[in-house]
């Protein structure tokens, strides 16, 4: 029998491996599309494999979250690292489904329009960067160290948003997938 510990290492690796290799697709993607690289007749190849590094990720994280919960010590989600964890791969979460919900509506014409292939490149590499500081959390909880110690990230506090807050992105959100839906209409 495997256990928890070992199943989390392995479902961590390949969240944060697919997610690394989306971000640098996304870059890629976002390079070409602009024309700032003469990769421009690499783009599709690079939109694919954003796009499916992406997906992969996203399916290898709900076991990476459950097996990290399984295997920390304590009853669950009781130390402010581990919540801030949640928080970051929950916004990742979202924001690499807004991203891949985007490229189906729009297919690859998405990297065509200024604006779109911006918040593609950007929504795709945020998500990225987002698994990518959770798993130094998870460096930072299980080893006392991580890569981006350099930067003397608080991750002993656990941020709270406002009510106030919370219904502003609650209706920012509501507002893009309005926006979204009359774009892919037109």
């Amino acid at each position: 029998m495997v256990s928890s510990g070992t199943l989390h290492v392995v479902a961590t690796e390949m969240t944060v491996g697919s997610f690394a290799m989306a971000g640098t697709a996304f870059l890629l993607a976002g390079l070409a599309s602009h024309g700032v690289t003469r990769l421009e007749a690499y783009l599709k190849h690079f939109d694919h494999i954003a796009h499916f590094a992406l997906a992969f990720g996203l399916l290898a994280m709900p076991l990476a979250i459950f097996s990290g919960i399984q295997s920390s010590p304590g009853d669950g989600i009781d130390h402010p690292l581990l919540i801030n964890k949640l928080f970051l791969s929950s916004a990742s979460l979202g924001l690499a489904l807004g991203v891949l919900l985007a490229r189906r509506s729009r297919g690859v014409a998405i990297w065509e329009h200024t604006m779109s292939k911006r918040w593609q490149m950007l929504g795709g590499m945020v998500a990225s960067g987002l698994i990518l500081l959770t798993a130094s959390i998870g460096g930072t909880f299980s080893r006392g160290e991580s890569l981006l110690d350099f930067f003397h990230l608080p991750y002993d506090m656990v941020p709270l948003m406002p009510m106030w807050l919370s219904l502003l992105v609650i209706i920012g959100a509501v507002l893009n997938l309005v926006a979204v839906r009359r774009s892919s209409n037109a």
